[in-house]
């Protein structure tokens, strides 16, 4: 027996209705039946979709994974050594917790901390623990594990790179929850220091400092952060490691991930790991150069995200090298010639934000730059006329008494600085200056050239804190490598200023000294500041969550990662 489901009268009179127009039509009112079919069905998905979304709201739903793509090796994942590269820096973070964090505000706030004190000569600082925080391995977290990472710190044979930041620091803990900080003088930015992330003693305390950097332990990390380890894979025939893999902490102290894991995935080149990206291998990319940036700014899918970070690029005056730049008449006149945009619309395509200040705006409460002089070749050729350099041949170049106005710029290799050299080349040509670029590798110009101070004119960048202090790069002190007074600068008003900066508690206080050092810099002009760059790296759409817009160091992007999805639903609006 044949069963078969009735029709409704409706849709069978449908039916026979669409039976009679398509055998009596022709081909061409077919032709138009169809679209205007089409037309009408995606009418109403669109009207259908569209209702949809405006009446629910997309919440981000627990599980998945999201890998990144990063381009080199891990060879430090501990605090303690991680400080001096990048990926090392990435995976730390979401591994390893500190006392204090810089959330997006650019604001400090408690990490492992609850609570804290600072005396009133400003030299000692009481940190209060939170409680029943415990280490991936199950172990209690207490103040040893602080004591313990900060006098690792202190000790010369890890050569941790942090160790200048401890430097003459006292660290007690009276017991588990508290420890004290006790500083030879008051240091402002004190805090700063205290976003280190803390590593387990029991884990760390049996390794001789060392033999620390070859230790299982340091590619087998054991944190109290959001992700914890899972495992490594490597290749077998040359062990290079190719992916690491971390998974959701269930014991972390604060809100839990909603990502079941964080895969980091390993690629030589920026080229290598963006190609990953496109190719639906990773769903992100940790650092995205600039010349790869107009790649895939228009392609579906993938979102870059920026990243202002404080740090500054700037072209710092050697006088030592070249007596001509000890003449602050010239030295306005390069200011003058410089046309910050024009650079950052050419060498960098957009991505950065222009600056004449060492203290960019946003920090430190500062909500604008003070008065800075414009781009105006015309004033800086009158200027440099009128002292008497004049270009009597016709040659472009202006001399005085037999010596011609000519400049070296040192800078590295990268095509973005490369290209800004040039440009700045031309500029400066314009006003009848000579001009010539040099450009090193990244690897070598710390060495042959900015260690010695072995150039006339240094297109080079310099990374503050959050909170910052202008003493390494500005006093008179830190002439010397491995100070960073790369102009060699030296004024007595100046180096007043940031004396009394850095041991000033008061907010309001400190913030008018760093206003007086600003516009002090801007009336001798020992370099030119000429922009802040934007940390670019990409995401694909579907990854949601990231907030992030500011921060301290590029691994800071990972500090809403708790936020971060790939799952979602749709719920109706309340009404």
């Amino acid at each position: 027996m044949k069963l078969t489901l009735k029709q409704p009268r409706f849709f069978a009179s449908l039916a026979l209705w669409w039976d009679l127009l398509i055998k009596y039509s022709s081909v061409r009112e077919k032709m138009i039946l169809l679209v205007l079919l089409a037309v009408a069905i995606g009418s109403a998905i669109f009207t259908v979709s569209g209702f949809v979304r405006r009446n629910t709201t997309l919440i981000a739903q627990a599980g998945g994974a999201y890998t990144e793509g990063a381009v080199g090796q891990p060879r430090h994942i501990n605090p303690i050594l991680a400080g001096s590269n990048d990926l090392d820096r990435d995976i730390s973070n979401v591994i390893f917790s500190s006392l204090f964090k810089v959330n997006s505000n650019l604001e400090f706030e408690g990490d492992l901390a609850s609570a804290y004190t600072i005396s009133e000569d400003g030299r000692t600082y009481t940190i209060t623990l939170k409680e029943n925080i415990t280490w991936h391995d199950g172990a209690p977290f207490t103040a040893e594990d602080v004591l313990f990472t900060i006098r690792s710190i202190q000790t010369p044979d890890y050569d941790s790179p942090l160790e200048s930041s401890f430097q003459g620091v006292q660290v007690a803990a009276p017991d588990p929850r508290t420890v004290v900080f006790t500083l030879k003088e008051p240091y402002a930015p004190f805090l700063q220091n205290l976003t280190v992330g803390i590593v387990p003693k029991h884990v760390w305390e049996a390794v001789p400092p060392q033999n620390a950097a070859l230790a299982e332990q340091m590619l087998k990390p054991v944190g109290t952060g959001p992700f914890k380890f899972a495992e490594i894979t490597t290749r077998r025939r040359t062990g290079e490691i190719t992916a690491l893999r971390l998974v959701r902490n269930d014991s972390y102290y604060g809100q839990h991930t909603y990502l079941d894991e964080l895969v980091f995935s390993f690629y030589a080149t920026p080229d290598e790991a963006l190609a990953a990206l496109t190719t639906n291998q990773v769903d992100g990319v940790s650092f995205l150069p600039v010349s790869l940036a107009e790649s895939v700014k228009n392609r579906s899918g993938i979102t870059i995200h920026r990243l202002l970070l404080p740090q500054y690029f700037g072209l710092f005056f050697n006088p030592v090298k070249n007596d001509l730049l000890s003449d602050a008449g010239i030295r306005d006149a390069l200011v003058l010639a410089t046309d910050r945009q024009a650079i950052i619309t050419e060498a960098l395509a957009g991505e950065a934000k222009s600056l004449h200040t060492p203290i960019p705006p946003g920090m430190f409460t500062f909500n604008g730059e003070v008065d800075a002089p414009t781009f105006n070749p015309d004033v800086a050729r009158q200027n440099l006329e009128e002292a008497g350099w004049k270009d009597e041949d016709g040659n472009g170049i202006r001399e005085k008494a037999g010596k011609e106005l000519r400049f070296v710029i040192t800078t590295t290799d990268w095509p973005e600085y490369a290209q800004t050299a040039e440009l700045v080349k031309k500029q400066w040509e314009a006003i009848g200056v000579a001009v010539e670029t040099q450009s090193h590798g990244a690897g070598a110009i710390q060495q042959t050239v900015v260690g010695p101070r072995d150039y006339e004119v240094l297109l080079y960048g310099e990374v503050l804190s959050v909170d910052p202090d202008p003493y390494a790069f500005w006093h008179s002190t830190q002439t010397r490598n491995p100070g960073l007074n790369l102009s060699l600068f030296k004024d007595q008003q100046v180096d007043k200023l940031l004396e009394e900066a850095r041991k000033t508690l008061n907010v309001d206080e400190r913030k008018a000294k760093y206003a007086d050092f600003q516009q002090r810099f801007l009336e001798l002009n020992p370099a030119i500041i000429l922009y802040q760059p934007y940390y670019l790296f990409a995401q694909r759409d579907d990854v949601r969550g990231l907030t992030v817009e500011q921060a301290n160091l590029p691994d800071s992007r990972f500090n809403d990662v708790e936020l971060w999805h790939v799952r979602t639903k749709r719920i109706w609006n309340s009404t």
